[in-house]
């Protein structure tokens, strides 16, 4: 069936795309849905995570830390699966994929008094995360973010959605254009949130690439429904009146950074693998 569909396509194409799965999860109460293409890998490996119906996001085990920098943040996951794009000549043989991943984030530095559910707030968080994506990653390249950062209100859930980039190298070989990753972040309650993610590995030319992607993740991000539990709804009120005047930018630009100076870490005396040692840009602190 594969190599008739292959066979006669003219477009790229991505198997399972326009059959996906209904999908459902509760957060502790809060539930949410989305449609997703199955997990497809031509090299015959599982999906990482297969969906999890139910997840206490209170129960501490199951997250994982991440140590760099000054921002603490543990992330959960409960979805990951991983879709191949095949083009009009290459039959079984794949030209790009996007792994798809969703979290429940908890973000443990937060300062006492601020909460997700402000949408201020709700921006430092990102804007944190963010930088802990970029200049506090410093071996894995420079990066630009936010890229194309919207907001969006679904039924009622407040939805925050970006990319991060490969900085330009000025290489014009490089497949760096059509690789990157998409994030959409909403709040669960005051300190936990959801992120999406879409990390994309395309192919050339990076404009026909990114605007089949970006249709995959239209595709997934129109189907997604959150219902916040009572408690996250009661505590989400209480946190509106409290800051009845609190905004988030609708539209944003991509940060300016000055990366740190650093060192690769001597694990063997307990030292992570990247140490700073310096900061140029320095780290966004948290504000009430």
């Amino acid at each position: 069936m594969l190599k008739r569909l292959f066979a006669t396509r003219k477009h790229p194409c991505m198997p399972g795309l326009n059959t996906p799965e209904q999908i459902t999860v509760n957060l502790s109460g809060s539930v949410l849905s989305l449609k997703l293409p199955p997990h497809y890998s031509s090299d015959g490996f599982e999906a990482h995570c297969d969906p999890i119906e139910t997840m206490n996001i209170y129960d501490p085990t199951g997250y994982d830390g991440d140590p760099v920098g000054t921002a603490v943040y543990n992330s959960k996951w409960f979805i990951a699966r991983r879709w191949e794009i095949f083009g009009p000549l290459t039959r079984l043989r794949n030209i790009g994929s996007i792994s798809f991943v969703a979290v429940v984030e908890r973000i443990d530095s937060l300062p006492e008094g601020m909460s997700c559910f402000n949408p201020n707030h709700f921006e430092q968080v990102i804007n944190r995360l963010i930088f802990k994506m970029g200049p506090e990653q410093p071996a894995f390249g420079k990066k630009v973010g936010p890229v194309n950062w919207r907001t969006e209100v679904k039924n009622d859930c407040l939805w925050v959605c970006y990319e991060m980039r490969k900085a330009d190298d000025g290489d014009p070989n490089s497949f760096a254009p059509s690789q990157f990753s998409s994030y959409a972040v909403t709040p669960l309650d005051d300190h936990h949130y959801i992120r999406l993610m879409f990390h994309n590995l395309g192919y050339k030319p990076a404009e026909f690439s990114n605007r089949f992607v970006n249709r995959v993740r239209g595709k997934v991000l129109s189907s997604v429904t959150l219902t916040l539990s009572e408690y996250a709804q009661q505590r989400k009120a209480e946190v509106q009146s409290q800051w009845p005047d609190a905004t988030i930018s609708p539209q944003r630009q991509p940060y300016n950074w000055v990366y740190p100076e650093w060192r690769d870490g001597d694990t063997s005396k307990g030292e992570l693998h990247t140490v700073i040692t310096k900061y140029h840009t320095l780290p966004p602190k948290f504000h009430l």
